[in-house]
């Protein structure tokens, strides 16, 4: 159903346009929601917030311009926000644990070094992603961040089902090309 439609459909009949919307869109913001958060909130609080963001939806609706981006967009912009209030509100009331002086304890298991080396490695990505360029860039992360499939990123960037494969494909070679070696060191390829 064209995002048009289905908004005239959700002023004219709330239950049976947010039930189409819903029908329609509850994977992709599932998807989004649950990457967000997935790791620190339980699949509960996953499907609560992904209620909140059709509830946040459903209270602008008023406010959406089809002129400045799709439902899709809209949804995907309001599942992210969403989802870092739950992480927010998660991991506030998560207890730190310290010992005797009051200082914090860190886990045995954690690496700080590990972390820093993974943390500049998905920095040095993401800025290679983007320096792919538009709509390339915003493909790569679709499919490979928000785990979207072809026929949804084809309706994101306003391409055909086929031009985005044949993108991604590209894309991915040149990412290839671009980080061969230079992450040979850190283990990364």
């Amino acid at each position: 159903m064209f995002d048009n439609a289905l908004i005239r459909l959700i002023k004219n009949n709330t239950e049976k346009g947010m039930s189409a919307l819903m029908e329609q869109y509850t994977g992709l913001v599932y998807t989004v929601v649950k990457n967000k958060i997935s790791a620190v909130c339980s699949a509960e609080d996953i499907e609560e917030t992904v209620s909140d963001v059709f509830v946040a939806f459903y209270n602008q609706i008023d406010n959406v311009n089809l002129e400045k981006g799709s439902l899709s967009a809209y949804l995907i912009s309001i599942a992210k926000r969403k989802a870092v209030d739950k992480f927010r509100t998660v991991c506030k009331s998560c207890e730190i644990s310290t010992d005797d002086d009051g200082f914090i304890e860190i886990p045995d298991s954690f690496n700080l070094e590990n972390e820093a080396e993974k943390n500049e490695l998905y920095r040095n990505l993401i800025n290679e992603i983007n320096s792919l360029g538009e709509p390339d860039s915003t493909i790569v992360f679709c499919r490979y961040y928000l785990s979207l499939p072809s026929k949804e990123i084809a309706r994101l960037v306003s391409l055909s089902d086929d031009n985005v494969r044949k993108r991604l494909q590209r894309a991915l070679r040149k990412l290839e090309s671009k980080l061969k070696g230079v992450y040979y060191e850190n283990k990364f390829v």
